[in-house]
C-alpha cells in the first residue's frame, strides 16, 4: 500500500539565518504541522552557523555553499534524527527542569520525572487510567503515546534516506516497523509503504513478513549508513559547531574558516571498535581515539564513522566535536588491560595509574584545561547494586583490608556514574576531569593500608576486622561526600570565588526593593563566608606545626567555577603603591572592578599573604591544616627527618603544588585523606561526641538518622560537630568559625545517600535495625498515640492487651528471619533513605491494626454489622456480606486450609464494650443451637425467641468459629489454615520450624487470643504480621502491586491516600478495588474506610515521617512552563498556613424567637425530595466537592447518599428535632422557598467544611506564627467568650452542657496539606503549639493561643460536622432536642450524650448522617428561627417573590448576618448561586460572542482590559503582535468601553458583552472563560484579581508571579482569540486569500 510523501522544502529554501519560515508580519500568518516546523528548524540549524562563518569569512562560490550547506544539513538531521528518536528509551534527553513524561514503551502506562537531562523517579498510573503528556497527569480513556511525535514519519524517511545516501533502491523500516521507505541513490525518498495487518518490516528480508518472525531495529535502517555516507561528502554534525554552537569564546577574535573546520573521515579500523565496545547500551555516543586528534561515532556500541579534526584542532569532549587545541578538554579512557574484575561493568575497566588519559592543555598562561561549553548530559542509569556480603560468610581479619577495597571496585561503574561526576550551572553532567576514580583509589590504598606518616592515626578506616566492613565502608562515604559538595561536583581543585558580597549602595539598593549588584570580592581569597584563613591556628601543642604567613607571596589558583562571565580563580600578591587594595568581579560585566576598596565578608581589602584557600578533594585550607601537611608529608617532615611523601614540596611555600604540581593527581586526594585522618576520624569534643563512636552508632541504628552526617559536615567546614564552634581565630584543630548553619548541608546529605547507595553499603540487616530502632525511639509517641485505646465515651487509655514491646519482638522476627520463606518489608537497600518504604509499611500496618484491635483493646471480632437495624448473632459466620467458612485458599495452596467441622464451638474472649453493646461471638453445632437470634441492646441480652438472620442469610452458628482474631483480625479457613501450617501444630508434625508447636489453630482457633499465659502478648502480633507479609505485601492482582504502589505513594509525596484505602480494602475485603468476586460481593468499600485513612495520616504526622524522610520533589513543582491543569489548592500548595475561616457566630439574643410549624406535611416533604432527588448528578459533581493538595476530588466525609438521609431524616422522621427546629422546605406549592433555604445552608456549608472535606475543626488560626494546640478551646475570638464559655440564654437557658475538666477526646480529622496540625484535642494538659514546618508538636514549654490559653482542660466543644457546631451551648442543645436528654421517646440519638461525647458527631458509626443531621439543626435552630438580629424567613420570601433570583441582595444580607468576611463572603454567594443552579432555579451561565462587524486587516491587536471603580472598560491596543487577546470579565457585560490608541480616547457604550466585541469579524475567533490569575501565590491571585493568564502559562504573569487556576474569588474571564493561522496552498496563497483560518495550527484531518 502507497502513501504520499509530503515532504518539506530542501535546505536551500531556508533563509541564512532563519530558522524555517518567519511568522507573518501582516494579520493573517501562515499554517505549519508542529512536526513539519520541527523537521524545518532540524534541517535548517546546521545552515545557520555555516552561514554566520562564511559571512565572517571570504566570499564563496554559491554553489559551493549550497554544496556544504546539503552536506552539513543531511548529517546533522540525520543525527538530530538519532537523537529525538533515543527520547523511546529516555523521554529526559532533552529536558532540563523538573518535567513530567511520559514513556511510550509502556504504552504510557508510565511515566517519569526529569531533572538535569535524566530519568530521577518512574511512576505508573493508576488501573485503566495513562499518562498524557499535555495534561501531565493520568486520565482515562485514550491518549496520544508514541515515540515518533517528535518526528513526522516523512521527515524519519527522510532522514533514513539521508543516512543511507548512496544506496540503490534500498528498503529501510520506519516506525514501528509497521511501514518502510524506499530510497533513491540520491539520498532522497522515494515512497513510503505500509506492510498489511498483522505483518512487520524485515530488514533481512528486504520485505514485510509475519510480525512473529520479524526483528527490526534502527541500526538497521543506519548500520551501512557510515561509510557509504561519508564518501559522498556527509560530515557528522557532531564535529565543531555541532547543531548551532559559535564558537563566540575563541580568543582574539579569530574565527575558523568553515573550509577548515571541517572534519576528514577516514577508513574505520578493527581497532576503532574497541573504544565504541564501551558505549554498548546506547543509542548514540562520540568517542575521541588517542591523541585526540580522531573520533569515532559509535551506535549500539559499533562503530558509524570516524573522523580526522582539521589541523590546529582536536576533539572536545564538552562540545562532542573539534576544537582550538587549547579551549579542548578531551580524555581518552584506554580499553582494559586485563580480564574485567568479579563481575561485569558498563565501562572500560579503569585503566592502570601509569597511562593516564590524554589531556590537551593550553600552551598560553593561566589555566585553560576545563570544558569550555555545556558537557554533554549524561542519561545513563546506575546498575541496581549487589547485597553487602553478610557478615556469617566474611573472610578471616588478616583478609578483611584487601574484600573491602575489593568490594569497592567492584562498584566502579556505580561510581563513575554518580560520585565521580561534575555539573555546570545549567545542571548537565560530565565525568570529572579533575577527579577520578583510579586516582581515589590508588590514594585510598595507599592511605589505608598502613601509614604513611608513622603515626597509626593517620591511617584511613576501612574497618579492621570483617564486621566492622560497613563501617569502613560508611566511613568512605562520607568522605566521598564532603569531597562531592567541596570540589568534585564544580570540578575544581582550587575553593572558587562563591561568596557574593555588597557594598552600601548595593545594600541600599536591596533594602529599596531593587536587586543589590552581583559582587565577588577579590579579597575573598583570604576567606569566604566570615572565616579568616590566615587566623585558623592550631591548638597550642601544635602550633609549632603551622604555616607562617608570607606577605610577599605571589600565587595564582589552577581552577575556578565555569560559567560566562564567572570570577576568576583566587589569587594572592603583596600590596605596592600602585597596587594597595583590591576591588570585586562584577559578574554582569564579566570584569574586574578596582576603582575603589572592595570588602570581602571580614572587612578585607587586599590579598596580601591570603594564599591559604581550599585545595584538593575536601579543599584543606588555612595556615594550621596546610602547615600540618608540611609538618607530616612535606618539606618540612623530610628536613627533620622524618618520613616524607611529598620530601620536595613545601606546602607552607607552594600551597598550590596540590592542585598543580607534578604530582597533583596523588596529591590532591591524599591530603584530604589525611586531614580526615587528623580532624575528622580523630575527633572527640571531650563531651561524648566521638566521631568512630557515632559512625558506628549511625550503622548499628539502620542508616537513616541524617544528624550523623550533619555533625560531620559540621566538623570539615567549621571543626565541631554542633556549631557554631568557639570562635573563628583561635580553634583547636584549625576549626572554621563560628557560624550556626553548615554550608549548602541539604546538599551534603544528598550527596552522602548518593555515596552510600553507589558502594551499596548497608543491606538488608541495616533496614531491619533501622525500622525496629526508629519505632524504639518513638516509644513515647508508640505508647501515647498509637497504642491508645478507647472507652465508648472517648476517654483514651494505654492499650492493656498490645504491647510495644511485643511488636518489636515480633516484627524483629519475622523481618530478619521470616516465616514461611517471606519477611516483613523493611525497605529497599538500593536506593537512598530505602528504609522509608519499611517505616511506611509499619505504619500502614499499625494503622490498620489501630481500627481492627487497637482502637478497641480487642483480640476477638466485635459483633457491628447490623440488618434492620439489629446485630444478628450469627455474624459470627461473617459480616460485610461476607463467609468466613467459605473463604477458601487457591488452588496451589489449598492443602493448607482448615477443615470446617460442625462440632466444633468456639466462644470469643473479647467484645465491643459500649453500653449494653453485643457480647462475644461464639460457635457451636446446631444440636447446641439451632437457631439464633440477635442481639438486643436496650435490654442488653440475646434475643433468641425467633431465628435472625445476618446478610447471608444465616440463622445459626454451626462450623461459624473463623471470625477475626488478632491484630489485625485473621479470619477465614485460609488463613487459619495458613497459620497451622507455617506457624503452629501442623508446622512442627511436619517438620518444619514452628513458633507456636502447641497451638492447632484448626482445632482451636481461638487459640489465637486465649494463649497468652503460654506465649505472650507477641503472638496476637505475630498472626498479624504473618498475615500481613502473606497477603498484604504479596498482593498483586490486576495491575496493583502492593510494593510497587507503596513506593509510590512514598516517591509522590505522601500525598495519594487513594493508596490507604486500595489497601484497607485487601485487608478487609480480599481486593484492592472492591466488590471482590467471591469474598464480598456487595461490600463496596471496607468497614471504617475514611477511618483507618485518617488513622494512617494521623500516625504519619506523629511519627514526623514525613519529615524524618522526606520525598522526593513533587512530580509538578511550581510553577510550572505549562499551563496549571489542577487548580491550585487554595492553602496547601502555598508558603502560609491554612487561611483561617471565622466560626459560625454565638447565638445573639432575640427578643422572642418565631417558632415554625412542625413536621412537614408528608406530601409536601415527599414532593420536596423528588424535586431535590432530579438534581443528584450536578449535586455531587458542584456541591460536594473537596481541595485537596493533589487537585480537587469528590469529598469523601460528604456524600450524596449521606445528605439525602438526613434530609429525610429533618424532614420525615417519626420522632424529629423536636418543634420548630424542623429544615424548612417551603410550605405547599412554594418548593422555591424550601430550594433557595437548602442553597444557603449548602453554601454555608461548603465554606465551612465540605471545601477541606473536614468533620472536626481545622487548628487554622495562628500565634506568632505557629499553631497552638490550645486553638481547641478557641478560634477566630476576636475578644469573644471561649467555646466553654458560650453559654445559653433566655429561653435556651440552663441548656447548655457542664464542662468537665477530666474529658479527654481526640479529633478524627484535621486538615490534608502536607505538616498541617494534627486534630484538635481536650484533656488535662498544659500543651505547646504546632510547628507546621517541620510537621512537629513542641510542648517544651507552654504555648498561649489568642485567647491566652495553653491548657486543653475542658476545651472538647470545637466546631464538628458540616456547619461545625460549636460552643457548650449548641452541644446542649443537640442533646436535649437529638439526644440523649430528650424526652422519653422523642430523641432521633437516645444512645449518645452530646455533652459527654461530643466528638460523636465525627466518630460515631452514624457520623456519615450525624455530621449532616446536626447541622440542619444548627441552621433551623439558629438560622430559620430568626436568631441572628435576621429576619431570616422573611427576607428569603421577599427575594423569591421578587422573582430575580441571579439578584445577591439576599445572600448579601445573609453573609453579613453570618460575619461578613469577604473571602468566605466571596465563596458563599459563588457557591449559593451555583446551588440555585444545580436545583434549575437560575439558568445556567452562557457566553455567546459572535464576532460579525467590521473586517479589521490592517494590524493584530495584543489587548489588555482594566476596569475603574464605576465599571468602565478599558481596552488598550499594544500594536502588532502574534495573537490578538481580548479578555473580557463576565461581569463587564453592562459596562462602557473605552478604546484607547496612541494616547486619543474614545468611548463606546455598549449594552453587552458581544457589543463590545462587535468590531471583530474574523470567523476564527474562539472566546473560552478563564478563572486563571497571576499572583506571588495562590492567596494573592485570589485577593488581588490582577492580571489574568488565560492560557495558564506563568510566562503570562509579570516577574515574580505565577499562574494560578480556578480562582473562583476573582470574577471569570473571556478570553477572545484571534488567529494568525491561516490555510493556503503555500504561504504566499495563505497570506493573500485568508479564507479559512485554523485557530488550532493543524493541517486538515490532522
Amino acid at each position: 500500500m502507497k502513501r504520499p510523501v509530503n515532504l518539506i522544502s530542501t535546505p536551500a529554501s531556508c533563509a541564512a539565518g532563519q530558522f524555517g519560515f518567519h511568522k507573518l508580519t501582516t494579520k493573517r500568518a501562515v499554517h505549519l504541522s508542529l512536526h513539519n516546523i520541527l523537521a524545518i528548524s532540524l534541517l535548517c540549524s546546521y545552515n545557520y552557523v555555516t552561514a554566520e562563518y562564511i559571512a565572517l569569512n571570504k566570499p564563496q562560490d554559491q554553489s559551493t555553499h549550497l554544496k556544504q550547506q546539503e552536506e552539513s544539513s543531511a548529517a546533522s538531521f540525520a543525527s538530530s534524527y538519532t537523537q529525538l528518536n533515543s527520547k523511546c528509551d529516555n523521554p529526559c534527553v532533552s529536558i532540563s527542569s523538573y518535567s513530567l513524561q511520559p514513556l511510550p514503551q509502556t504504552n504510557c502506562r508510565d511515566y517519569v520525572l526529569c531533572q538535569d537531562y535524566q530519568e530521577t523517579y518512574r511512576y505508573s498510573c493508576p488501573d485503566r487510567q495513562k499518562f498524557d503528556g499535555t495534561k501531565k497527569k493520568c486520565v482515562e480513556g485514550d491518549v496520544i503515546c508514541r515515540c515518533e511525535d517528535t518526528l513526522t514519519i516523512e521527515s524519519e524517511a527522510e532522514a533514513i534516506c539521508l543516512l543511507n545516501k548512496g544506496g540503490s533502491g534500498r528498503h529501510f523500516p520506519v516506525r514501528d516497523c509497521q511501514e518502510y521507505v524506499t530510497c533513491r541513490r540520491d539520498g532522497t525518498v522515494k515512497d513510503i509503504s505500509s506492510c498489511q495487518e498483522g505483518h512487520l518490516f524485515d530488514s533481512t528480508l528486504g520485505q514485510c513478513d509475519r510480525q512473529d518472525r520479524v526483528k527490526c531495529t534502527l541500526a538497521d535502517a543506519v548500520q551501512d549508513a557510515g561509510t557509504d555516507a561519508v564518501s559522498e561528502g556527509t560530515s557528522s554534525n557532531f564535529g565543531a559547531l555541532s547543531f548551532g554552537n559559535q564558537i563566540s569564546n575563541v580568543d582574539n577574535g579569530a574565527q575558523p574558516n568553515v573550509q577548515d573546520m571541517k572534519e576528514k573521515s577516514d577508513e574505520i579500523t578493527a581497532e576503532d571498535s574497541i573504544y565504541c565496545a564501551q558505549t554498548a547500551g546506547s543509542n548514540y555516543a562520540i568517542v575521541p581515539l588517542p591523541e585526540c586528534k580522531q573520533f569515532v561515532s559509535c551506535l549500539a556500541g559499533k562503530v558509524v564513522q570516524k573522523q580526522t579534526c582539521a589541523e590546529g584542532l582536536i576533539f572536545d569532549d564538552t562540545i562532542g566535536g573539534c576544537n582550538w587545541n587549547y579551549l579542548a578538554v578531551c580524555n581518552v579512557f584506554y580499553p582494559p588491560s586485563k580480564a574485567p574484575t568479579k563481575r561485569p561493568t558498563f565501562a572500560p575497566t579503569v585503566p592502570p595509574p601509569t597511562r593516564a588519559p590524554v589531556t590537551w592543555k593550553p600552551t598560553i598562561a593561566g589555566p585553560t584545561n576545563l570544558p569550555t561549553a555545556k558537557p554533554v548530559p549524561q542519561t545513563s542509569k546506575p546498575t541496581v547494586p549487589l547485597t553487602f556480603p553478610p557478615i556469617t560468610d566474611s573472610p578471616t581479619s588478616s583478609d578483611a583490608f584487601p574484600k573491602v577495597l575489593d568490594w569497592i571496585s567492584d562498584h566502579v561503574t556505580e561510581l563513575n556514574q554518580e560520585v565521580f561526576r561534575s555539573y555546570s550551572r545549567e545542571g548537565l553532567s560530565y565525568r570529572s576531569y579533575w577527579f577520578q576514580y583510579s586516582d581515589f583509589m590508588d590514594a585510598l590504598k595507599l592511605m589505608s593500608e598502613k601509614s604513611i606518616t608513622g603515626d597509626k592515626k593517620h591511617i584511613f578506616y576501612l574497618g579492621n576486622t570483617p564486621p566492622e566492613w560497613e563501617y569502613g565502608l560508611v566511613n568512605v562515604a562520607a568522605f566521598l561526600s564532603q569531597a562531592m559538595t567541596e570540589s568534585i561536583s564544580k570540578d575544581a581543585c582550587d575553593e572558587y570565588n562563591w561568596e557574593v558580597n555588597s557594598d552600601d549602595f548595593s545594600n541600599a539598593e536591596g533594602e529599596n526593593g531593587g536587586k543589590p549588584d552581583e559582587h565577588y570580592a577579590t579579597s575573598n581569597a583570604c576567606g569566604q563566608g566570615g572565616l579568616n584563613y590566615q587566623e585558623f591556628h592550631c591548638d597550642a601543642e601544635e602550633s609549632h606545626m603551622e604555616c607562617s604567613v608570607d606577605r610577599n607571596m605571589k600565587i595564582q589558583a589552577t581552577t575556578s567555577e565555569v560559567y560566562p562571565n564567572a570570577p576568576p580563580p583566587l589569587t594572592c600578591r603583596p600590596r605596592t603603591t600602585t597596587d594597595s587594595f583590591t576591588g570585586f568581579w562584577d559578574v554582569m560585566t564579566g570584569k574586574e572592578n578596582a576603582a575603589f576598596p572592595y570588602e570581602n565578608s571580614f572587612g578585607r581589602t587586599d590579598v596580601e599573604g591570603c594564599c591559604f584557600w581550599g585545595r584538593g578533594a575536601i579543599h584543606t585550607k588555612g595556615v594550621c591544616n596546610l602547615g600540618k601537611l608540611n609538618y607530616y608529608l612535606g618539606l618540612k617532615a623530610s628536613k627533620d627527618g622524618r618520613p616524607s611523601r611529598y620530601p620536595t614540596v613545601d606546602f607552607c611555600g607552594f600551597p598550590e603544588a596540590i592542585c598543580a604540581g607534578p604530582e597533583s593527581r596523588e596529591m590532591r586526594w591524599v591530603t584530604s585523606f589525611f586531614e580526615w585522618t587528623e580532624r575528622i576520624q580523630s575527633y572527640d569534643d571531650g563531651k561524648g561526641w566521638n566521631y568512630m563512636t557515632e559512625l558506628k552508632k549511625f550503622v548499628d541504628n539502620g542508616m537513616w538518622d541524617m544528624d550523623f552526617l550533619y555533625a560531620v559536615s559540621a566538623l570539615v567546614t567549621q571543626g565541631c560537630h554542633d556549631p557554631p564552634c568557639n570562635g573563628a581565630k583561635t580553634n583547636v584543630n584549625g576549626g572554621f568559625g563560628s557560624a550556626s548553619d553548615v554550608r549548602i548541608a541539604d546538599e551534603r546529605a544528598k550527596n552522602f545517600q548518593t555515596a552510600l547507595v553507589a558502594l551499596d553499603a548497608g543491606g538488608d540487616k541495616a533496614l531491619v535495625r533501622a525500622l525496629t530502632n526508629f519505632l524504639s525511639d518513638n516509644k513515647e509517641v508508640m505508647n501515647s498515640k498509637i497504642l491508645q485505646s478507647q472507652t465508648p465515651e472517648g476517654q483514651l487509655y494505654p492499650s492493656y492487651r498490645y504491647q510495644l514491646s511485643d511488636l518489636l519482638s515480633a516484627l524483629t522476627t519475622i523481618s530478619s528471619e521470616g516465616v514461611a520463606g517471606k519477611k516483613f518489608y523493611a525497605g529497599d537497600s538500593s536506593v537512598a533513605m530505602g528504609v522509608r518504604y519499611g517505616i511506611v509499611n509499619a505504619v500502614m500496618f499499625l494503622a490498620q491494626a489501630y481500627k481492627e484491635s487497637i482502637q478497641y483493646d480487642a483480640c476477638d471480632e466485635n459483633n457491628w454489622s447490623m440488618v434492620n437495624d439489629r446485630f444478628p448473632l450469627s455474624n459470627s459466620c461473617g459480616q460485610l456480606d461476607m463467609s468466613y467458612q467459605d473463604m477458601h485458599c487457591s488452588e496451589e495452596e489449598a492443602h493448607m486450609e482448615c477443615p470446617v467441622k460442625p462440632e466444633m464451638e468456639q466462644y470469643a474472649l473479647t467484645s465491643a464494650l459500649w453500653f449494653q453493646a453485643p457480647g462475644p461471638f461464639k460457635c457451636g453445632p446446631r444440636s447446641k443451637f439451632p437457631v439464633t437470634g440477635y442481639w438486643d441492646y436496650e435490654s442488653g441480652k440475646e434475643n433468641n425467641e425467633d431465628a435472625y438472620a445476618n446478610d447471608r442469610g444465616r440463622v445459626d452458628v454451626e462450623g461459624c468459629c473463623w471470625w477475626g482474631r488478632g491484630i489485625i483480625q485473621t479470619r477465614g479457613v485460609c488463613s487459619y489454615g495458613k497459620l497451622n501450617y507455617w506457624l503452629g501444630t501442623r508446622a512442627a508434625r511436619e517438620g518444619r520450624k514452628s513458633l507456636y508447636p502447641t497451638i492447632d489453630f484448626c482445632e482451636f482457633p481461638q487459640g489465637v487470643c486465649s494463649s497468652d499465659e503460654t506465649y505472650g502478648g507477641e503472638l496476637q502480633w505475630m498472626v498479624g504480621l504473618f498475615e500481613w507479609v502473606d497477603r498484604i505485601q504479596a498482593y498483586d492482582q490486576d495491575g496493583w502491586n502492593y510494593i510497587d504502589d507503596l513506593k509510590a505513594f512514598v516517591d509522590g509525596g505522601y500525598t495519594d491516600f487513594d493508596f490507604v484505602d486500595h489497601v484497607s480494602s485487601i485487608l478487609n475485603l480480599g481486593c484492592h478495588s472492591p466488590p471482590c468476586t467471591g469474598i464480598s460481593p456487595t461490600a463496596t468499600e471496607a468497614h471504617n474506610q475514611r477511618d483507618r485513612n485518617d488513622v494512617f495520616q494521623r500516625f504519619l504526622n506523629q511519627l514526623r515521617v514525613v519529615y524524618n524522610f522526606p520525598a522526593p520533589p513533587p512530580p509538578t513543582p511550581m510553577p510550572t512552563p505549562y499551563p496549571t491543569e489542577e487548580p491550585s489548592i487554595h492553602v496547601p500548595t502555598t508558603d502560609s498556613p491554612t487561611e483561617p475561616q471565622l466560626p459560625t457566630e454565638t447565638p445573639t439574643i432575640s427578643p422572642a424567637p418565631t417558632s415554625l410549624a412542625g413536621r412537614p406535611p408528608k406530601k409536601t416533604a415527599t414532593d420536596f425530595i423528588e424535586r431535590v432527588l432530579l438534581s443528584q448528578d450536578k449535586f455531587q459533581d458542584i456541591l460536594l466537592l473537596s481541595e485537596y493538595p493533589y487537585g480537587t476530588y469528590p469529598s469523601y466525609l460528604y456524600t450524596w447518599k449521606s445528605f439525602l438521609g438526613a434530609l429525610e431524616k429533618m424532614t420525615t422522621d417519626e420522632i424529629g428535632p423536636g418543634s420548630g427546629n424542623w429544615f424548612y422546605i417551603g410550605e405547599e406549592n412554594t418548593q422555591d422557598y424550601g430550594l433557595v433555604n437548602l442553597a444557603a445552608f449548602l453554601a454555608h456549608g461548603v465554606t465551612q467544611s465540605i471545601h477541606y472535606d473536614s468533620c472536626d475543626e481545622n487548628n487554622w488560626e495562628l500565634v506568632d506564627f505557629r499553631y497552638p494546640l490550645s486553638n481547641s478551646c478557641g478560634q477566630g475570638l476576636n475578644g469573644g467568650l471561649l467555646y466553654e464559655e458560650q453559654v445559653c440564654t433566655d429561653e435556651d437557658e440552663g441548656f447548655e452542657c457542664k464542662v468537665d475538666d477530666k474529658m479527654e477526646i481526640y479529633g478524627v480529622t484535621h486538615a490534608s496539606w502536607i505538616g498541617a496540625p494534627q486534630p484538635f484535642y481536650c484533656g488535662d494538659k498544659t500543651t505547646g503549639y504546632w510547628d507546621h514546618v517541620t510537621g512537629l508538636e513542641r510542648n517544651d514549654k507552654p504555648f498561649k493561643n489568642a485567647a491566652g490559653r495553653s491548657s486543653t482542660t475542658g476545651c472538647c466543644w470545637w466546631g464538628r460536622g458540616v456547619l461545625q457546631v460549636r460552643g457548650v451551648c449548641q452541644y446542649g442543645k443537640l442533646n436535649r432536642y437529638l439526644g440523649s436528654a430528650a424526652k422519653r421517646g422523642n430523641s432521633m440519638y437516645p444512645d449518645i450524650n452530646f455533652c459527654e461525647n461530643p466528638g460523636a458527631i465525627c466518630s460515631d458509626r452514624r457520623a456519615p448522617e450525624l455530621r449532616w443531621v446536626t447541622g440542619m439543626f444548627y441552621w433551623a435552630n439558629q438560622i430559620q428561627r430568626n436568631r441572628m438580629n435576621f429576619d431570616y424567613l422573611g427576607t428569603l420570601k421577599d427575594y423569591v417573590n421578587a422573582g430575580d433570583l441571579e439578584d445577591s441582595s439576599f445572600i448579601d444580607s445573609l453573609n453579613f448576618a453570618l460575619g461578613g468576611r469577604p473571602g468566605v463572603d466571596l465563596n458563599r454567594t459563588d457557591v449559593f448561586f451555583k446551588a440555585l443552579r444545580t436545583f434549575g432555579l437560575i439558568e445556567e451561565q452562557t457566553i455567546d460572542v459572535t464576532a460579525n462587524a467590521t473586517n479589521s486587516t490592517e494590524a493584530q491587536m495584543n489587548e489588555t482590559k482594566t476596569t475603574d471603580s464605576e465599571g468602565n472598560v478599558t481596552i488598550i491596543e499594544e500594536g502588532a503582535g502574534s495573537e490578538g487577546n481580548i479578555t473580557i470579565t463576565e461581569d463587564d457585560a453592562n459596562s462602557t468601553a473605552t478604546s484607547i490608541t496612541d494616547g486619543s480616547q474614545v468611548t463606546n457604550t455598549n449594552d453587552t458583552a458581544t457589543e463590545m466585541m462587535a468590531f471583530i469579524d474574523d470567523p476564527s475567533i474562539t472566546a473560552t472563560v478563564t478563572t486563571n490569575y497571576c499572583g506571588a501565590s495562590w492567596t494573592s491571585a485570589a485577593t488581588d484579581c490582577g492580571v489574568a493568564c488565560p492560557s495558564g502559562m506563568d510566562m503570562e504573569c509579570p516577574p515574580n508571579q505565577f499562574c494560578f487556576a480556578e480562582i473562583t474569588t476573582c470574577s471569570s474571564s473571556l478570553l477572545i482569540t484571534v488567529a494568525t493561522n491561516w490555510c493556503g496552498k503555500d504561504w504566499d496563497d495563505a497570506a493573500t486569500v485568508c479564507t479559512k483560518s485554523c485557530p488550532a495550527g493543524l493541517d486538515s484531518g490532522k
